[in-house]
């Protein structure tokens, strides 16, 4: 093995526990910061603040999944007069001819 050689392994040998020793670093941080009681219960406040908006929204959407159910099952039904002549459209809306 030439010196240029052994010096770039030496470096490449180098710059990996530097990473590696960053990333070690880093996540002691990370795992210090998620357990202070402060954040703990600012990610639970999101928490729930975001089930309580998801189910608001899913209760204001349910007419809307109600009313796409509804117009599925009576396109799907045989001899249907809206499913017999109807075609699909630009952009996935359903057209009567």
């Amino acid at each position: 093995m030439t010196a240029p050689e052994k010096e770039r392994r030496v470096q490449e040998a180098v710059r990996r526990h530097a990473r590696t020793r960053a990333f070690a670093e880093a996540e002691d941080v990370i795992s210090a910061v998620l357990s202070d009681p402060g954040v703990q219960e600012a990610r639970a406040r999101v928490e729930a603040a975001d089930t309580q908006l998801g189910r608001e929204l899913c209760a204001r959407l349910q007419p809307f999944q109600d009313r796409h159910d509804h117009a599925l099952t009576e396109g799907d039904r045989p001899g249907s007069p809206r499913s017999a002549g109807a075609s699909t459209a630009a952009g996935g809306d359903c057209a009567v001819r």
